[in-house]
């Protein structure tokens, strides 16, 4: 079989067989299974010459077997019944007899057919596919597959550079509501007018100059833009932890002021302390308390619009450096 179009010409070359006549010298029918796989390509499945036989029809096994049974468990009653006169058994026997002869009787009149009941089945035998397509060369495969690899290439370094545009456009958009919401006091009025200045003219320049940069322009853009935002954001951010952080180093220093009290006291808790624990624990947590009273004097009067004069991550490292010291003794 051969496919061809118009266009192209042929395209596919598939070959079956064996195909040999049947018995009788007819020719064979063959069954073929065609189809189109996803790619589009005509492809042949399988083909098999499709020949119809007569064979006889196998006896009702089943009906043999039901009858021997029956027959079986009439014997088994009849051998098992005790009680029964030889009178029964001879009235039995002769009804046996005369059963016989009227069957043998009506026989006689019957033709019997000796000839075997037969059905048709069919059979498949499988035949052989050789296919031969047309199809590119080993260099044009080649050159097909380094043309798809650059067309992927590309289409991602588009996807990079569209994805790099749009943080920044999203950046603007984000940070302006920001400095109009939560950020408001943490960035000089000066400073702000001049950053939503600079953050309008970004906007204007990613439709304009900017609508088709190189990715690198977008991420150097964006890194620019973000230094005063994320400054505010840090600010933000710590004086909402601040008061926190504080609260858990005071919570510390109560706790280790409060067992040095009991140790004066004479608490049975804390009787396998010695004097030079005691010391040590007095000690530290004298230095940690004047730190403590020092960052609170710092923060007493804070400008959200500068840097912090102390951070959150300073207070949690003296809280960490208190009990470090303090809780294994």
């Amino acid at each position: 079989a051969v496919v061809s179009t118009q266009s192209t010409g042929v395209i596919g070359r598939f070959e079956i067989g064996p195909i040999k006549p049947t018995e009788d010298g007819q020719s064979a029918k063959v069954k073929v299974k065609v189809k189109v796989d996803i790619h589009g390509i005509l492809i042949v499945e399988s083909a098999h010459i499709v020949t119809r036989v007569q064979v006889p029809v196998e006896e009702d096994k089943k009906e043999e077997k039901k009858e021997e049974k029956k027959e079986g468990g009439e014997e088994k009653m009849d051998t098992d019944t005790n009680g029964v006169s030889n009178e029964n058994q001879c009235e039995e026997n002769a009804e046996k007899i005369e059963k016989s002869d009227s069957e043998i009787k009506e026989g006689a009149g019957e033709v019997i057919d000796d000839k075997p009941k037969t059905k048709t089945k069919t059979i498949q035998t499988p035949l052989t596919v050789t296919s031969a397509k047309e199809g590119f060369s080993d260099k044009e495969l080649q050159a097909a597959i380094e043309r798809e690899n650059s067309m992927i290439a590309t289409d991602r370094l588009i996807r990079d550079r569209q994805m790099a545009k749009n943080s920044v456009e999203e950046y603007v958009y984000g940070i302006r509501d920001k400095l109009y919401g939560k950020l408001e006091k943490f960035m000089k009025e000066q400073e702000k007018e001049a950053y939503m200045a600079e953050l309008t003219r970004t906007e204007d320049w990613l439709y304009d100059e900017g609508e088709n940069c190189q990715k690198q322009v977008y991420i150097d853009k964006l890194a620019e833009l973000r230094k005063p935002g994320d400054a505010a954001e840090v600010r933000f951010a710590e004086a909402e932890a601040r008061p926190g952080a504080l609260n858990m180093l005071a919570h510390s220093i109560v706790h280790v002021k409060k067992a040095i009290d009991m140790m004066e006291q004479k608490d049975e808790k804390y009787d396998h302390l010695s004097d030079e624990d005691k010391a040590t624990l007095i000690a530290k947590v004298t230095e940690i308390d004047q730190v403590y009273n020092v960052y609170c004097t710092k923060l007493t009067s804070v400008d959200l619009t500068v840097p912090p004069p102390v951070t959150t991550a300073q207070i949690n490292d003296k809280k960490k450096e208190l009990e470090d010291k303090c809780t294994p003794i």
